[in-house]
């Protein structure tokens, strides 16, 4: 079975969204609640471009440049934030020998593939102690 683990970075990353965007906060939690729910769209967090074609409510994607470099490092991507202008990522790793994901960041678009960003090293650094 598959499991979802919000690490504690992610979840601070959603309490300053609690309090800067609460709609922003609101809909990733409830759709992290259910994919949380769900052994089929657990699955569907390592079916590259899963949801591609807006017949689900997000869109999963390897992040290829982390990908590339060796690293099982996904993004959601949320139609109904998008369609509203509210271009945020949920970064995550899947451990593959344990079926266990974990969300390790919760970024706005403009940074989220940044490797020179403060959050993207934080994330980095957390697939690193978690996965190795």
């Amino acid at each position: 079975m598959y499991s979802l683990i919000v690490h504690t970075d992610a979840e601070d990353d959603l309490e300053e969204l609690w309090q800067t965007a609460e709609d922003v906060a609101a809909a990733i939690s409830v759709l992290l609640d259910e994919i949380q729910g769900s052994q089929d769209l657990l699955d569907a967090l390592t079916d590259h471009n899963f949801g591609e074609d807006q017949s689900a409510d997000f869109h999963v994607s390897k992040v290829s440049k982390f990908w590339d470099a060796g690293k099982d490092i996904w993004r959601i991507k949320f139609w109904d934030l998008e369609q509203r202008g509210l271009r945020y990522r949920v970064i995550y790793a899947y451990e593959r020998g344990k079926k266990r994901y974990y969300v390790l960041g919760i970024l706005p678009r403009a940074t989220a593939y940044d490797s020179n960003d403060p959050r993207i090293r934080r994330i980095l650094r957390a697939y690193e102690d978690l996965i190795g």
